[in-house]
């Protein structure tokens, strides 16, 4: 890409708020491919400067989604690096801001601002009721000099400092996923925005952009949202001197629905509720990518390595992309049945132990289980942890309502009523039971072949359908009417079971 001269250094700077939003690791994984498809560095920052809003062990949790995913970092919190410390309030106490704050204000770039919070509400409120719809502040303080502030400071009033906006001309930037288009705001459109709080600490525009410049950032990636900021970025480059990097603002990933962006309120988009459901990382990997970019127009199934190949800023759209929760669960079921029944069943034990269904760590002797039961339900699995639902009558015992104690636990029960099928009559299911718990008491090899060959020869002696008499089976095996290949049910329940809980069923019809 021509677009692209020398070395790539990109970062992804979350708040620790809550837990990180799937849009946030798209944001995340954008970058990244970036990075990685250019030889280049992926910094990871945590912009903590949001003090109200902080969240004990949210970056712990952060970094965890990331790796998840399959996103590593070359600098970062917990790995280091030349340009550390990645924590913004441990930047903060090193005074780090403050330095390049008290430059803007020598400079006169930036001025202290004593408007109360109150005294803002005020102006707020006077211009709309003057009409105003888009209130701009611009502090009196803007005329006064250096040391006038300075004095009042010194006073004890508190204070922000904010930048000194030009108040006429333009303010042009170069948006790269817009085709190179340069976006243009004059100046008579934005306000003074506050750069320290009353706190000392700096603000996102303030921090984010210092780091980005002592980080060396080539390429600020990050949500479009953003866009209407960016001039006061590109101000503040200009004031402090420095060259600013290329800006890249991806689509906004919108709900499904379409109306407006995906919501930590709204959606169940929390990162980590994905792996605890059972999402495979290579699915939500491929899944994300196509959140805002496209290989071609019709190629949607990718391994990691094809995206990275792949990637390239030319084909991320402008346009807002489209959470699709059925899509993504539709690409994770694809996902799960390229793996090989082993690997499944490696993937889904921790959802049994989980569960309570096998212990925790799990025996040889449950692990040999479960590989032999998940044949069964590969094919049937679009999240992992839908296993121990589709396996628990393997682990559970199955009774019939009217036999089990209303303080039974851990059991399975059933209405009687679901053994019988249709076209059949209580009468008629009771015999069919009893005549299968004898064919199947005497049948000397207990495998898929001989269950099948058995059950099919007594269906027609008795002159039923064949699924007339496999459902009822099927009910007093696994107490559901939808459940795994019948042969192969019986055959993993083995005899005892099988023969008890046809027995229970029959007591429970008699």
């Amino acid at each position: 890409m021509s677009m692209i001269q020398g070395p790539v250094r990109v970062r992804f700077a979350p708040s620790p708020t809550g837990y990180l939003h799937i849009g946030g690791v798209r944001t995340a994984l954008f970058n990244w491919l970036f990075a990685r498809h250019y030889g280049g560095q992926f910094i990871l920052r945590i912009e903590d400067t949001d003090e109200k809003r902080f969240v004990m062990g949210a970056a712990d949790d952060l970094m965890a989604s990331l790796r998840w995913v399959g996103i590593d970092w070359d600098e970062g919190p917990d790995i280091g690096g030349p340009h550390g410390p990645y924590v913004q309030s441990e930047r903060a106490s090193l005074g780090i801001y403050q330095r390049y704050a008290e430059q803007l204000l020598e400079s006169g770039h930036a001025y202290m601002s004593f408007t109360t919070e109150a005294e803002l509400e005020q102006m707020r409120a006077e211009a709309a009721a003057r009409g105003i719809k888009a209130f701009r502040f611009r502090g009196p303080e803007r005329d006064w000099t250096l040391d006038q502030m300075r004095e009042l400071a010194a006073q004890g009033k508190p204070y922000t400092i904010r930048l000194k906006m030009p108040l006429e001309g333009t303010t042009t930037f170069t948006d790269l996923v817009r085709g190179g288009d340069q976006i243009s705001v004059q100046n008579s459109e934005l306000q003074d925005i506050v750069l320290i709080k009353t706190s000392g600490m700096p603000v996102y525009h303030m921090a984010h952009l210092v780091d980005d410049h002592l980080m060396q950032i080539t390429h600020v990636m990050r949500s479009e949202e953003w866009v209407p900021s960016t001039p006061y970025h590109v101000q503040l480059y200009r004031m402090l001197g420095w060259e600013a990097p290329a800006f890249v603002h991806l689509p906004v990933v919108l709900r499904s629905d379409g109306r407006g962006k995906l919501s930590k309120r709204k959606d169940d988009v929390a990162t980590n509720r994905f792996w605890e459901r059972g999402y495979l990382p290579e699915a939500m990997f491929n899944y994300l990518a196509l959140q805002g970019w496209s290989y071609d127009d019709h190629t949607e199934l990718m391994t990691r390595e094809e995206i990275l190949e792949r990637f390239s800023l030319e084909r991320v759209q402008p346009s807002p992309a489209r959470w699709n929760p059925e899509k993504l669960r539709d690409m994770n079921g694809l996902y799960i049945r390229k793996l090989s029944a082993d690997e499944v069943a490696e993937r889904i034990t921790p959802f049994l132990s989980d569960a309570g269904l096998i212990g925790k760590p799990a025996s040889d002797e449950e692990r040999a289980y479960v590989r032999r039961l998940t044949p069964m339900i590969h094919d049937r699995l679009e999240e992992l942890g839908e296993a121990p639902e589709l396996l628990e009558f393997f682990f559970r015992d199955v009774l019939p309502q009217n036999q089990a104690g209303a303080d039974a636990e851990g059991v399975l029960t059933y209405d009687p009523a679901m053994l019988i099928q249709k076209k059949t009559t209580q009468e008629q299911t009771l015999e069919a039971l009893q005549s299968a718990q004898r064919t199947l008491t005497a049948l000397s090899e207990w495998d898929e072949a001989s269950l099948e060959t058995a059950l099919r020869a007594l269906a027609e002696e008795l002159g039923l359908k064949p699924g007339q008499l496999f459902g009822a089976l099927r009910v007093a095996g696994t107490g559901r009417t939808v459940a795994p290949p019948l042969f192969e049910t019986l055959a993993a329940l083995g005899r005892e079971r099988t023969l008890t809980r046809i027995a229970n069923a029959i007591q429970a019809l008699s």
